[in-house]
């Protein structure tokens, strides 16, 4: 505590890096935190990466922190893998049962704060808890942002420990988590250019619907850079695998994307292939780079194979291990696209 309270007294402090998987806060020690970094005026970089802070909704806790978002001159904030935990005591929250939405629960009793200067927010790995009852992580996360009209680069991915783990620790994410999640983008983010949405796991009842839905809302998107790593989609009906074709929804309607990285993600030869033929038929853009590390050797070639055929596509090895692809839509006499 003799640091945080020494911000005040720091008058050319810009990057601060406090990373730490032990410490913990209470109401008090948080509410002197928020006051501290409020008073900084220099700091355009915070990480407090593994907090944990334990807050009492009665208190004012809450408002303090959603002063600090308000008048911080922090640019680029990274709460990856911290921990928010909340203990409420009256109210409709304190009665919640499991089948009640604690996100639209706390939406109601926590406004989205205003926050006009982070650009840079990193929240991988970041849980909200309600009396010891997780509520908020990855996509859920999404609405309570709304007030961030600065941003460019948005970090939501969900814990790589929870891929493997049981049942309960996972967050699956329904038709109705990822079309909420897409209309809350494109009504709120459409600045927004970088997203991360590593290890998600989807499972769709109505895959067919639910991919129309988002495709209309990716339209409305400005997103350039899409990071998907470990990304898994099922759909529960028909038992499938179905990575390729939420990929291919990105593709045909992200009218900017220029970068995705599918780092992980499994896919067969065949997939492979039906994501190669919609780059090659169905991507708007002149340009894409796809990170492919990790995935099979086969697919890969076999993605490539399909985007080239016809020569209308030229695709380029950039990354090496990495396997990075560079691929360019060609004009009928084999040059590149004038963008």
């Amino acid at each position: 505590m003799p640091l945080v309270l020494a911000l005040t007294e720091a008058p050319c402090l810009q990057l601060l890096d406090l990373s730490s998987p032990r410490l913990a806060l209470d109401d008090h020690p948080s509410r002197l935190l928020c006051h501290a970094l409020a008073r900084n005026t220099t700091l355009k970089l915070l990480s407090l990466e593994g907090w944990t802070f334990r807050i009492e909704v009665e208190s004012d806790s809450l408002a303090v922190f959603s002063e600090l978002l308000r008048y911080t001159s922090v640019r680029e904030l990274s709460l990856c893998n911290a921990r928010l935990h909340l203990a409420v005591h009256e109210g409709p929250l304190a009665r919640l049962g499991r089948r009640d939405d604690a996100g639209a629960e706390l939406l109601r009793a926590a406004p989205p704060p205003a926050c006009p200067a982070i650009v840079f927010l990193r929240l991988a790995g970041f849980q909200v808890t309600v009396n010891d009852r997780l509520a908020l992580r990855g996509p859920l996360l999404l609405p309570f942002l709304a007030g961030f009209t600065s941003l460019s680069e948005l970090d939501l991915s969900l814990d790589k420990s929870t891929i493997g783990g049981s049942s309960g620790s996972l967050l699956f994410i329904d038709d109705k988590i990822l079309q909420q999640f897409f209309c809350c983008l494109a009504a709120h983010f459409r600045s927004l250019q970088s997203l991360r949405i590593n290890f998600w796991r989807v499972t769709l009842e109505d895959s067919d619907r639910t991919m129309r839905q988002i495709a209309k809302q990716l339209k409305l998107c400005s997103l350039s850079f899409l990071r998907a790593n470990g990304l898994i989609v099922t759909d529960s009906a028909k038992r499938v695998q179905m990575e390729h074709v939420f990929v291919q929804t990105i593709l045909t309607h992200l009218q900017c994307l220029t970068w995705l990285c599918l780092d992980g993600v499994e896919l067969t030869e065949t997939q492979a292939t039906s994501i190669g033929k919609c780059v090659r038929d169905r991507y708007p853009g002149t340009t894409l780079e796809i990170s492919a590390k990790d995935i099979h050797v086969r697919s890969v070639k076999a993605l490539v194979t399909a985007a080239e055929e016809g020569g209308r596509t030229e695709v380029v090895y950039t990354g090496g291990s990495s396997c990075r692809l560079k691929i360019t839509k060609l004009q009928k006499g084999g040059r590149g696209k004038k963008k």
